[in-house]
């Protein structure tokens, strides 16, 4: 984390612990976990609780937290991580803080919205380096480029009229497609049987879903390619939680993303793993779960950045482009909004 903490009490200098050996009385965590790695002992006497709450089903798309935990990751880290899968129209942020020892994982944007309300969470890690907010459309119907938009009937979710706005007046495209919000119910069969002729996507797994039912991959345009720069799936915690659990929250990011780094290595083991003991009927496809994974790891490994890792420049950069976009009414302080000492 980068900030001292006391491994017990009385000042500075060093102190013989029992089984530990001469320690310095002020380390960084990684110094003191080093060193007690070198004994195979552990700092913790019992596993802390701590709970993550995802913003989806348990699928491929947390694959690296389901290794983490099957592979005993988490536990090895004394850790006795709990993992929920959203319910329905859940609000993961306020989810997170009405909960003890919680932290999740959502969209960018509703973090940084979340933050400019006033509600104390922190990001601190980010398990895609890109967006995959996305549209798609049948084979069928032309739309390789955001050009090809024109005239098109467009179904939209919420979140996404905004962000399409934006990359159209970004790409300097006036001519713009007839839009209407749509819900996640039904969006197949209404794009299927022409109601819209692109509908929005997130990348990561719907147009496998698609493909399945059309026997042919759909056409996708990916807003990031467009100019979209926004990080998803983004770890945050409370705030509290941050000052109360620091070396948990350490550990927990490194061993979820270890489970990730196994994970992007084993595709086939994984979908196995996840068929086995998580995911839902809906998801019980072993291809399905592989093609998930081998999407996932361009999004995991995206801009070279360091898997997890925010840049706090691009973070901020990012921030602008979404209040630009409309998909928050306003900044929050960005430079308490992430905090990257956790890494350390």
């Amino acid at each position: 984390m980068g900030h001292p903490f006391f491994v017990a009490m009385g000042g500075y200098g060093s102190q013989t612990i029992e089984g530990y050996g001469n320690v310095p009385m002020v380390m960084s965590r990684r110094v003191f976990l080093q060193a007690l790695a070198g004994t195979g002992a552990m700092p913790w006497r019992s596993p802390q609780p701590l709970t993550m709450q995802l913003d989806w089903h348990l699928n491929a798309q947390f694959a690296g937290l389901c290794v983490a935990d099957a592979r005993g990751e988490y536990r090895r880290n004394g850790l006795a991580v709990n993992l929920k899968a959203a319910s329905a129209d859940m609000d993961v942020v306020q989810t997170v803080m009405s909960q003890p020892h919680t932290l999740g994982c959502a969209e960018e944007s509703l973090i940084l919205a979340a933050q400019a309300r006033g509600i104390s969470v922190v990001a601190i890690a980010a398990m895609l380096q890109a967006s995959p907010l996305s549209l798609m459309s049948l084979p069928a119907v032309a739309l390789d480029n955001l050009q090809q938009l024109s005239g098109k009937r467009v179904g939209v979710h919420s979140d996404g009229r905004q962000a399409l706005e934006f990359v159209l007046a970004k790409s300097n495209i006036s001519l713009r497609p007839a839009m209407g919000e749509i819900p996640y119910q039904d969006k197949y069969q209404r794009l299927i049987d022409g109601e819209f002729d692109a509908v929005q996507c997130y990348a990561l797994d719907e147009p496998i879903e698609l493909a399945r039912r059309l026997g042919q991959a759909p056409n996708i345009l990916t807003f990031s390619n467009y100019g979209f720069d926004a990080y998803s799936q983004v770890i945050f915690a409370p705030a509290q939680l941050l000052i109360e659990q620091p070396q948990a929250i350490h550990r927990f990011l490194v061993a979820t993303f270890t489970g990730w780094r196994w994970a992007i290595a084993h595709p086939a083991q994984t979908a196995r793993l996840l068929i086995d003991q998580y995911v839902e009927p809906d998801y019980q496809d072993i291809d399905y779960q592989i093609q998930s994974l081998d999407i996932m790891a361009n999004y995991i490994q995206h801009h070279g950045q360091p898997m997890g890792v925010i840049d706090p420049q691009r973070w901020r950069r990012s921030a602008q482009q979404l209040a630009q976009a409309g998909l928050i009414d306003v900044l929050p302080p960005l430079a308490t909004s992430i905090d990257l000492s956790f890494w350390a």
